[in-house]
């Protein structure tokens, strides 16, 4: 494509977002200012706000029809935030048009069932790599295809593990494996390989009704609950990739195999069977914040004016007040922007990064959280909201900071007596991003959070 023409396509663009803005109600509008100097413009940043940090509320960690991608596994814990847990469960299923036939070989002599999860690089937390324990046990109850499971979910399983051990975990890192049918060393990619108990592999090969029989399967073999945990205390998240292509394509990581031999005369024949991983798959969410700074901050509400805290995984949120916007009725807002900043110290946050995007949710009539407007309405429009809303990490300032447009919400509030100005800030993707966060509060002496309004005068 010559610049020209890319030149020109620029420009149509251009005018076609402006013709799309310009037809749109005042109220949707909430971006960058008209050019002040043709402008009366005035600014108004001293306002009475306050800030409050809360429990977060539980999470849908897999929805029917809702592609996630990153399961956590691991354990947080230190007397900022207190403890924390991320735990699996997972269930299996035979290939719809490829059901095992080992239960019809002669001289059948099994070798391992070996669970292989693929890493997700990206999603490691308190460090890049680090040694775990990870324990499988096997579900006591299945679960359904069909429900939403949310991040308090426990279900049954018996307490004696079906897998246990300690190894470098490593998500950059590839392996090296020997193949099993080629007797071969191979590197595959990161990946976690976990096997399986000998005598409950040796249970299922042997078991033919469950190699014919999807039910029959799913009652012997009913799913797994995995935790990892870090032997030294030291704390480490780290994830899984489980989109629904990660699962079911036909040359995809994760995949449960049974490893066995069949004699053949003198020969001995190696073969495997690879059963898939179901694409409902969980992820629980456990706190214990006894002795921590975080339950302190949850217990006494008006520390929040100093500091407020923020964590993912249905960790804590935080709750900015404006106490006294009425002040802006009859006001021509053209924007408004929250500034927030990040007590980046080594005894709050310490070595670990907050989050790289924020998201601000209102709770509607029913009480529940939505986000809102500003974010809502570009999500709806198919336009990235980030663009427009911000939110995102600014590192380059002295002091880490976020700036939100909530410019509509601010809008709404005043245009509607019954609509509930508090904000209430969370992390994107919240049960696929291990982060956290300690900010400053809306009246800390050195670095308050700022609520900036620009308006035309009359």
């Amino acid at each position: 494509m010559s610049e020209n023409t890319k030149l020109k396509l620029s420009w149509i663009f251009i005018f076609v977002i402006s013709i799309f803005w310009s037809c749109q109600d005042p109220i949707l509008v909430g971006n960058d200012l008209l050019d002040e100097e043709r402008l009366n413009i005035g600014v108004i940043d001293t306002f009475d706000i306050s800030t409050i940090t809360i429990s977060g509320e539980k999470v849908a960690t897999h929805r029917p029809n809702f592609d996630s991608q990153t399961y956590l596994l691991g354990q947080m814990n230190d007397n900022v935030f207190g403890d924390f847990s991320a735990e699996t469960y997972l269930k299996f299923q035979m290939a719809s048009n490829a059901k095992p036939n080992y239960h019809l070989e002669n001289m059948l002599k099994f070798d391992s069932l070996v669970l292989v999860l693929q890493y997700d690089s990206t999603a490691t937390y308190g460090g890049s790599t680090a040694t775990q324990k990870v324990e499988v046990f096997q579900l006591s109850e299945t679960y359904s295809d069909t429900d939403t499971f949310y991040s308090d979910t426990s279900l049954p399983f018996n307490p004696a593990s079906i897998a246990e051990f300690t190894t470098l975990i490593s998500p950059k890192d590839s392996v090296s494996i020997i193949d099993h049918i080629t007797q071969k060393t191979i590197k595959r990619e990161p990946q976690l390989r976990i096997r399986i108990n000998d005598d409950f592999g040796k249970a299922l090969i042997n078991n033919e009704n469950a190699a014919t029989n999807d039910t029959a399967f799913a009652e012997l073999f009913k799913g797994v609950y995995i935790k990892s945990s870090s032997p030294d205390g030291s704390p480490f998240l780290y994830g899984f990739n489980f989109t629904d292509a990660a699962l079911n394509n036909q040359n995809s990581v994760n995949k449960l195999i049974m490893y066995y031999n069949v004699s053949s005369g003198d020969t001995t024949l190696r073969k495997t069977y690879e059963y898939f991983i179901n694409a409902t798959t969980i992820n629980r969410f456990v706190h214990n914040r006894t002795g921590s700074q975080l339950e302190n901050f949850i217990n006494n509400p008006t520390l929040g004016d100093s500091l407020t805290f923020i964590q993912a995984m249905a960790g804590a949120k935080t709750i900015v007040k404006f106490n006294d916007i009425d002040k802006l009725e009859g006001t021509l807002i053209n924007k408004a922007e929250l500034t927030i900043y990040v007590a980046d110290l080594p005894n709050l946050n310490g070595t670990y990064p907050p989050p790289p995007q924020l998201i601000a949710s209102r709770k509607n009539s029913a009480g529940k959280l939505e986000v809102i407007p500003d974010i809502l309405q570009l999500i709806n429009s198919n336009i990235n909201f980030i663009s427009v809303f911000g939110g995102n990490i600014d590192n380059s300032a002295q002091v880490k900071k976020y700036t939100l447009n909530i410019t509509n919400h601010i809008k709404n509030a005043l245009k509607d007596k019954s609509y509930n100005p508090d904000l209430y800030l969370g992390i994107l993707t919240e049960t696929e991003t291990p982060h956290r966060a300690v900010f400053f509060g809306a009246r800390h002496s050195t670095y308050p959070m700022k609520f900036k309004i620009t308006y035309t005068k009359n």
